[in-house]
C-alpha cells in the first residue's frame, strides 16, 4: 500500500498532498504547521508549492514533504502531476463555505483517481471563525459515508490555520497513518523473502 524512501540521515521520507477548493486555507495549515507561524495575506498557490518538515515518530525520524496544491479549477490538468508518490493526504474544506464542503466529493475522487490507497485526513479549517456553514457533526458523518465508500477509516479533524487550533494534531495523526503502513510494508516483505529462502 506504501513505498518510502530510508537514507542515513532520516528513517523515513514521506511525500503528502493538501487538496481542497481555492481560499480553504490549505497554505496557511501548510505554513502554520512548517513555520508555526500565520499572515493574514497568502496569495493564490499557483500549481503547487511544497514545504519540509522534520518529525520523530515511534522512535522513527521522519523527513515530510507537505504539497500545498491550487484548489482553482485552472489548474485541474496539472495537479495529478504533482500526486505521484503521494503517501498521505489531507483534504481540506472551509466550514464557513457550503460550496467548499460540497465539493469535497470532487477531491476524493481525483486522490482516488490519482493515487493508491493512502491514508486521508478530512479537515474542517476556520473554525476561529462566527459565520459557520457547516456543523461538526456534518462533517463527522461525510468522513464516515467516505469512510465505509473507500473501505478504510478516514478521520475528521477541525483547525484554525490562524489560532494554530489542532493544526500539529492533524499533521502528527496523518504522519503516524504513514509511518504505520510503511512498517506494515516493509514486515509483509521481509516475510515474502523468508517464505521464498524456504523454498
Amino acid at each position: 500500500m506504501t513505498n518510502s524512501i530510508a537514507t542515513a540521515s532520516f528513517d523515513f521520507l514521506f511525500k503528502t498532498i493538501v487538496v481542497g477548493d481555492g481560499a480553504v486555507g490549505k497554505t496557511a495549515i501548510t505554513f502554520r504547521y512548517a513555520v508555526g507561524k500565520f499572515q493574514e495575506n497568502y496569495k493564490m498557490t499557483i500549481g503547487v508549492d511544497f514545504t519540509i518538515k522534520r518529525e520523530k515518530v515511534n522512535d522513527k525520524e521522519v523527513k515530510v514533504q507537505v504539497w500545498d496544491t491550487g484548489g482553482q479549477e485552472k489548474f485541474s490538468k496539472i495537479r495529478p502531476l504533482y500526486y505521484r508518490g503521494a503517501l498521505g493526504g489531507l483534504v481540506v474544506f472551509d466550514v464557513t463555505s457550503r460550496e467548499s464542503f460540497k465539493n469535497l466529493d470532487g477531491w476524493m475522487e481525483e486522490i482516488q483517481t490519482n493515487c493508491t490507497q493512502i491514508p486521508i485526513i478530512l479537515v474542517g479549517n476556520k473554525i476561529d471563525l462566527k459565520k459557520r456553514k457547516v456543523t461538526k457533526e456534518e462533517g463527522k458523518k461525510y468522513a464516515a459515508k467516505k469512510s465505509k465508500e473507500m473501505g478504510y477509516k478516514i478521520p475528521y479533524l477541525e483547525t484554525s490555520a490562524k489560532t494554530g487550533e489542532t493544526i500539529k494534531k492533524v499533521f502528527r495523526k496523518l504522519i503516524e497513518s504513514m509511518v504505520g503502513e510503511a512498517e506494515e510494508s516493509m514486515r509483509r516483505k521481509e516475510e515474502a523473502k523468508k517464505e521464498k529462502k524456504k523454498k
